[in-house]
């Protein structure tokens, strides 16, 4: 056994076993299931939502939510750390001992069998390029065959164009300071310009803050990033040439 694997390695062993837990109520399985697909950071292992912010999204109330983290926490699956509710939520962490079921369910899937013939194994015969009495065969050509091939009409078509499919936005209000930089270190590591150079700034419902792919930004392993480095490059590119355009007209 080597031990527990960071978070996001065995993410999907953790979900598959949180998924099983008959001990579990279908409440607390919801939280669970949209702290850690929705609003965990892959760096820090850690969630911050709110108590509302969770209402919202799943749709149950105040004190159901309270009750659903309370037996999450007593149940092993989360570390919980209260916050006050002025500034600090409260946070949210999966536990040590649920991380390391997940990396012991990860390592054994990971294992591999190798068949060795003279342990009882099998192996494949070798191919042959030519007949023989080796083993191995390939097949005589088809005349037949030949003569009726015909070039496929498709070959000479234009190649399909390729769109890219449109990602969906969410709200990171101004005041999620935490998000916000976290946000402004990733896109400087990818070489991107400011939030604000972007253009993503807007309101909603009075509330200054940023449209943006996701709550937290996607750590390498995620295998969104590449698509949230596409739609940065996209508007950046759009900006550039609006400004051009402005130029040269």
């Amino acid at each position: 056994m080597s031990g527990a694997r960071p978070f996001r390695d065995v993410k999907l062993q953790w979900l598959q076993q949180l998924s099983c837990d008959k001990d579990l109520s279908d409440n607390a399985r919801s939280v669970a299931l949209y702290i850690v697909t929705t609003n965990l950071n892959g760096h820090t292992e850690k969630a911050w939502p709110s108590y509302q912010t969770i209402t919202d999204a799943t749709g149950k109330s105040v004190k159901t939510i309270q009750r659903a983290v309370r037996e999450l926490e007593v149940k092993g699956w989360f570390e919980v750390q209260r916050g006050n509710g002025v500034g600090h939520n409260t946070e949210y962490r999966p536990s040590a001992a649920s991380i390391l079921r997940a990396s012991e369910a990860r390592e054994k899937t990971d294992k591999v069998v190798t068949l060795y013939p003279e342990k009882g194994g099998q192996n494949r015969p070798a191919r042959r390029s030519d007949m023989s009495d080796e083993g191995g065969q390939v097949c005589p050509p088809n005349s037949e065959k030949e003569k009726i091939y015909k070039p496929n009409p498709r070959e000479d078509a234009p190649a399909r164009v390729h769109t890219q499919r449109a990602i969906p936005l969410v709200f990171v209000a101004e005041t999620k300071t935490k998000q916000i930089e976290q946000w402004r270190i990733w896109l400087r590591r990818h070489g991107f310009p400011s939030l604000e150079a972007l253009e993503v700034r807007i309101t909603k419902a009075g509330t200054p803050g940023y449209a943006l792919p996701g709550h937290w930004p996607p750590d390498e392993a995620n295998p969104r990033s590449s698509e949230w480095i596409t739609f940065f490059s996209h508007r950046r590119d759009h900006i550039a040439a609006r400004s051009d355009l402005r130029r040269v007209s």
